[in-house]
């Protein structure tokens, strides 16, 4: 026959080995989880603008990280001539494109610029109307 306390430390081992194996399957869920979370989509987010830097071309029209829109004039491997207005060039890197920026993009944003600039007159016009009385 085996001694009671025998069984008590086999139980024990058995489930301190159980307890490893579920720690080790926890923190493999969480990297998993963090990976495909986090890292992943970053990731293709990087790749996407690789691929759109290298595809810039004379003549497009694009929207630069802080915001300057113009037109590229020319290309080199790292660097960029684009013009923000007439007669107005700036040499830029490539990887500060944000975006290009096509007619349909543009035409938008001027109405979004013209009804924002309307609204604003309106209320100007309001408020001194206001005071007038």
């Amino acid at each position: 026959m085996v001694p009671s306390w025998m069984l008590i430390v086999a139980q024990e081992e058995s489930a301190q080995g159980a307890s490893r194996y579920m720690t080790f399957i926890i923190i493999a869920v969480f990297i998993a989880v963090f990976y495909f979370l986090l890292i992943r989509p970053g990731q293709k987010q990087k790749k996407a603008h690789r691929e759109l830097v290298s595809s810039v071309k004379k003549g497009d029209e694009v929207m630069t990280a802080g915001g300057l829109f113009g037109t590229i004039k020319r290309v080199d491997a790292e660097n960029v001539i684009m013009e923000i207005a007439r007669k107005t060039e700036i040499k830029m890197a490539k990887s500060s494109i944000a975006r290009v920026v096509n007619a349909e993009d543009f035409e938008e944003e001027e109405e979004d610029y013209e009804e924002d600039y309307e609204e604003e007159n309106e209320k100007g016009e309001e408020d001194s109307g206001e005071d007038e009385g």
